[in-house]
Parts: structure tokens; sequence; C-alpha cells
């Protein structure tokens, strides 16, 4: 089976990011099928272009047997609506190109959001070339968008994401949901239940290999890491106030942060304007070198807002965190939270309540050591077991196969 895989986002294991797209399409080929990524060019956690792929409209690669199409697109991204729209649009514009010019004919087209535009060239892609079309959601469009503050309910940017959703769920044979709550919501919003599928995040296979967690190393203060992007969406300013809270209680407690995205600059304003001195904003880095700084703490943390849609959250990093084998903290309700605690993996409180969250940080930091790492063990015992990457690449690559076949 050859599967044209179009992403705009794909990050290798030792770059920033999320590696969704390159575990599923690796587990792909490890299984025999032909697999061709279009995606783009700009690395969304660094904004940085790598110069072998400067001026140039199509870059052709192959990495563990993906052949990967590297498209141009507009690489401003940050600072505006205007921007980030540009890079969206140009990345569909030359995808679609390269769907048409660049790939041979594939059985089934498979695109990935976010964002919602990447769904034009994969529809277009399997139109033109008489191939089903599937199309996976990491996000419901335009709420999320609308929950997030990026799109005004009645303005026409946001009526148009709302028709183009609509446009994309109707032609896919097949709809993916990374989350139950996105499966929940395509279904609330008419789609078929038996045209869904649930296909969550999970554990790359080198944090299998990577083995149990060495002990924590004795030290005088209690680290706290959080790994991920630092937008809007993310609610660090919970974390923030938390680490306040600690510090005026003097508690032995410091605060990492990993990563990049538009409030980083603010964030890292704030805690030096607040004389936050046990907080360190580390930035982007490889995800092997995050994922050994989770391992290196005592605990990982991750938050949401105090909203229905934030129920449906079940971030990337929160399986990172779990394969690290360190307890996690959790300010959250919906699936996040009911992970953590099926797992026995941590501490969950309410979302935007900073006083309980430094309680539940200060009682992690206060439990025996014996006790942290029977949580952090418990939760890895756990990911690993239900939530591997090449388990889950499985199962999709069976309801692709059926989507070929037309049983889907």
């Amino acid at each position: 089976m050859h599967v044209a895989y179009f992403v705009q986002y794909f990050n290798l294991p030792h770059e920033p990011g999320g590696s969704r797209p390159y575990q599923l399409a690796r587990a792909l080929v490890a299984a025999g099928h032909r697999v061709t990524v279009v995606t783009g060019a700009v690395n969304h956690k660094t904004l940085t272009v790598p110069e072998r792929y400067r001026g140039r409209l199509f870059v052709d690669e192959e990495v563990d047997g993906i052949r990967l199409v590297r498209a141009w697109s507009y690489a401003g991204i940050r600072g505006s609506f205007r921007r980030r729209l540009l890079n969206f649009l140009s990345f569909a514009a030359v995808a679609s190109l390269a769907g048409l010019l660049s790939i041979d004919r594939p059985d089934v087209v498979y695109a990935s959001s976010t964002p919602l535009t990447v769904g034009i060239p994969g529809w277009l892609t399997a139109a033109l070339r008489g191939r089903p079309f599937v199309f996976e959601l990491r996000d419901l469009w335009p709420e999320s968008a609308i929950v997030a503050g990026v799109l005004d309910e009645r303005s026409t940017p946001t009526r148009a994401a709302s028709a183009l959703a609509r446009f994309l769920y109707r032609r896919a044979a097949l709809l993916v949901g990374v989350t139950r709550g996105i499966c929940d919501g395509l279904v609330a919003t008419g789609v078929p239940r038996g045209k869904v599928l649930f296909v969550p995040n999970g554990v790359d296979d080198w944090m299998v290999e990577a083995g149990d967690p060495p002990p924590p190393v004795p030290r005088e203060r209690f680290v706290v890491v959080y790994c991920g992007a630092h937008g809007r969406w993310n609610g660090l300013g919970q974390v923030l106030d938390a680490a306040a809270i600690l510090a005026r209680r003097g508690a032995a407690v410091d605060f990492e942060f990993i990563g990049d995205g538009d409030e980083k600059d603010a964030l890292a304003a704030r805690a030096a304007d607040e004389g936050l001195d046990h907080v360190r904003f580390r930035g982007a880095l490889p995800k092997r070198d995050a994922f050994e700084a989770i391992r290196a703490a005592d605990a990982s943390i991750v938050v949401t807002w105090d909203h229905p849609f934030q129920k449906m959250v079940l971030a990337n990093k929160i399986f990172d965190y779990l394969a690290a084998g360190r307890p996690v903290v959790v300010g959250a309700h919906g699936e996040m939270a009911d992970l953590v605690r099926e797992a026995g993996a941590g501490v969950v409180v309410p979302p935007e309540q900073p006083e309980a969250l430094a309680d539940a940080i200060a009682a992690l930091a206060a439990a025996p050591v014996e006790r942290r790492v029977e949580q952090g063990l418990a939760g890895r015992r756990y990911i690993l077991e239900h939530y591997q990457r090449q388990d889950l690449a499985a199962g999709l690559a069976g309801a692709l196969a059926r989507v070929v076949e037309g049983r889907a």
C-alpha cells in the first residue's frame, strides 16, 4: 500500500516538537508499506528553515525509508494572525503542486491537521488521482481557534474555516481523531460514528528502548519541568502563579520550562519582574534531550483552562511525561486528568486554581522518594501497555487498508 501523507509539521526525534507523524510513517514503513510525506520546510518550534531547503520550491529526501517532499512556505509565522495564515495558505498551495507533480499515484491519501488547511492538498490530490481521502484531526475546527482567542466567532475567517471543515469532513472516507473528545465532536457535527476512528498519540519506540529511568538524584531542591509549547493555549501563567506562591512559602522547588512559543518572552519577562529566580526557561530542545531533561527532574507538570472544550485535550506531552517514569502534576479536567488517575501516575487538581496546584507540588515534594518512584514507574508501565506507537500504527494501517478496499 502506498500512502501519501500530507502534514505541515514533520519533526524528527532529534528535533524539537512532537514526532507523531514521523513515528506513524516509520511504523507503516516497518510494516511493509510505502509512505511519501509531503511536509513543510519550516520548523514551527524554532521558526527556522535549514539552509538546504532555502529558496527551493521542493526538496526531495529520504529518512528511515520514508520519502519526504519538503514544500516551501512563508516562514515569518510569529507576530500576527495574518502571517500565520499566510504560512498555512502558502504551504497548502505548494503542497498541492507537490501532490500532483512530485509523487506517484498513491493508494490512499492521508492528511493531518493542524492546521485545517492541510486538508486542501490532501483532498485535492485524492480527488484528482481518484483515490480515497482520510483526514486526521488534532483539533476541532473552528472551535479550537475560537476558544484559544485566535478567531472571533462571528468573523469572516471563522465562517470560512467552518465551511472548509464541513467540506473536508463530507469528502473524507474516514476521519481520525486523536482524542475521544474530538471524535465525539465530529459526531456532534453530524459525521456518522462509523466514519470516525480514534488513534491517540502514544509513546515513541526509542522511549520504550530507553528503559526505566535511574533513581532520582538526591538534592536540596525539588525540580518540576514543563516541556511543550509556550502559547496562549497552554495556560502557563498558572504555573508561574504556583511558582510565586511556593516562593512566598519558602518552598525549595525549582521550575524548568522547555520549549518555545508566542508567549515565551512574556512569561520569561514576568518571571524576571517578579523575582522568580527559581524559574528557568531553557528554550526548545531536540526531543531526545527534552526527554532526558524530564527523566532528570523530580516531576513534570501540565495544565489546561477551566473550559468545557479543554476536557478533550490529550496533549502529546503527557505521553512523554509518563514514558519518562516521573510523577506528573496535572491541572485539568477531562481526558488528560483521567489518564493520569487511571495510571496512578501523579496528582490531579482542577485547572486555573494556582493555590491547589502549589499545594499538589508541595505535597509531592514532601512525599517519600519511594512513593514518587512508584508513581513514576506505574505511569511508565501503563503507557507502554496501552499507548505504544507501533500498536497504534498497526490499527491505523488496518483501517487504511479497509478504506482502500472500499470497506471503510
